[in-house]
């Protein structure tokens, strides 16, 4: 079980991603390979913690975190909304209810070294 989140404030990035492992009808145990490429990437930039809110969820569907502030068509992990005032360095995959998405890692990635520095994906 996850522990309760506080309500999200969309005036900060905020970057979902799936926790754990999972079981489901195609059997399992799975992962996120895309989640743990940032959880990685989260541990070489540290101090992208600081200034984006990480948020993490449990793989079973729907994810009303994310469905909350998007929709039920865009409820993957990874996801990055950039928050209104936050500079896209790259055209976003998507927009959704006035929220700008990103969903690939690399691309996610590319986003958070632009905007508060760090290493990236060659």
């Amino acid at each position: 079980m996850m522990n309760e989140q506080p309500a999200l404030d969309t005036d900060q990035d905020i970057l979902f991603l799936l926790t754990g492992q999972w079981d489901d009808a195609d059997g399992g145990p799975w992962l996120c390979a895309d989640c743990c490429t940032m959880e990685g990437a989260l541990e070489v930039n540290p101090h992208w913690s600081k200034s984006v809110r990480v948020v993490r969820i449990e793989a079973a569907r729907p994810r009303p975190e994310i469905v909350a502030l998007l929709d039920e068509d865009h409820q993957n992990a990874p996801t990055l909304i950039l928050a209104a005032d936050t500079v896209a360095h790259q055209d976003p995959e998507a927009e959704v209810n006035g929220l700008r998405i990103y969903t690939d890692p690399k691309t996610i990635c590319r986003q958070l070294a632009a905007c508060y520095g760090g290493a990236q994906p060659k």
